[in-house]
């Protein structure tokens, strides 16, 4: 009988649960890892509390680990290697795949939604998905490349530059590290709007210049004082029920670009589109990260990480052991009373 283990799978809206199922074996091409860090990111929680569907497999993308067994074919990794995931599965050879997009291949999967995923004490991946992590990044914040790369896509597909003024609304854990990618790409300005206390303090020790507030009428006036022609580039990042897809382009400064990253789990009602002909604005969707030019953006966001790892890992408000992950789900859904930013999974 094959060896068992422990993994976390939904059981309904509200509900995660451990059961055991056998250690996945990795076959050509394939490396097996002994997970330590996984981190619960917004698209979990969405599908945890039932606003989108529930796959089927092992729950948990943002994922770090160590390389345990190494399938035929495999010559690049070797037992002991720390390492992040890549989670988008894809072929490799058609156009988008060619062209560095392959979260557009028509075989693209995922991990959590086609294949399992990584809150589970093993795990088993192509070896293509695997970063190398540097020295001085410990592995639970080795799992905040996923979500640092979101951002870093971002500010590579608007083209943040030296010149540009940014706005990024929503203090989360992918508002923060949009933020940041935004200041690391040499924005001359980077200000966030951060709901709670404990998110401003953390924005602020990311090098983060100027936290405003959610408050509508007093954020227009500080956008007002903070930007002298408003802001070039707007990064949304909280979610099509917030009502913040409005606010962007209401707060976007004339020619600006505006980018939509908070996940669609609504309708939006009542949108006016006045101020994108009125101002002359962009609009861009930018879907998780990719490859740009001769550079993936998790390669990027592995350098980012390793320049400054102590800021990252205090995104890294609370950590649980696999065999708490429902009271870790729990956490999560309810940042405000537990001040909550990245609850991590930790082995």
């Amino acid at each position: 009988m094959s060896e068992a283990m422990q993994a976390a799978f939904f059981a309904g809206n509200g509900a995660v649960e451990l059961r055991k199922v056998p250690v996945p074996e990795p076959g050509p091409g394939e490396v097996a890892l002994d997970i330590r860090a996984c981190g619960i990111c917004g698209s979990d929680l969405h599908q945890f509390e039932g606003r989108w569907p529930q796959p089927q497999f092992v729950v948990g993308h943002e994922i770090a680990g160590e390389v345990c067994v190494v399938g035929e074919g495999v010559n690049e990794w070797v037992i002991g290697d720390r390492v992040c995931v890549e989670p988008f599965l894809y072929c490799g050879t058609c156009r988008y795949c060619m062209a560095g997009r392959y979260y557009q291949c028509d075989a693209m999967g995922f991990l959590t939604i086609t294949a399992d995923g990584g809150f589970a004490e093993k795990m088993v991946c192509p070896a293509y998905a695997l970063y190398r992590l540097p020295g001085n990044v410990d592995l639970a914040s080795g799992a905040l490349v996923e979500p640092l790369a979101v951002g870093v896509h971002a500010v590579r597909v608007v083209e943040v530059n030296g010149a540009d003024e940014v706005l990024v609304l929503g203090a989360g854990t992918i508002g923060q590290m949009t933020a940041a990618a935004a200041k690391a790409f040499g924005a001359r300005k980077v200000a966030i709007t951060a709901r709670h206390g404990y998110q401003a303090e953390a924005a602020r020790r990311l090098g983060i210049d100027d936290v405003l507030t959610t408050e509508p009428e007093m954020l227009q006036q500080q956008v007002t004082n903070t930007f002298a022609a408003g802001p070039s580039v707007v990064f949304e990042t909280v979610g099509s029920a917030c009502g913040t897809f409005q606010q962007a382009v209401d707060l976007a400064g004339r020619l600006a670009r505006v980018a939509l990253l908070g996940g669609n789990t609504g309708p939006v009602d009542s949108f006016d589109f006045s101020p994108i002909p009125t101002k002359e604005l962009t609009l861009h969707a930018p879907l998780a990260y990719s490859q740009i030019g001769t550079r993936r953006d998790f390669e990027l966001a592995v350098e980012l990480l390793a320049a400054a790892p102590e800021a990252y890992a205090q995104l890294i408000t609370h950590r649980f052991c696999l065999s708490d992950i429902q009271q870790a789900f729990e956490l999560a859904t309810h940042k405000s009373s537990s001040k909550a930013i990245k609850v991590m999974m930790v082995r």
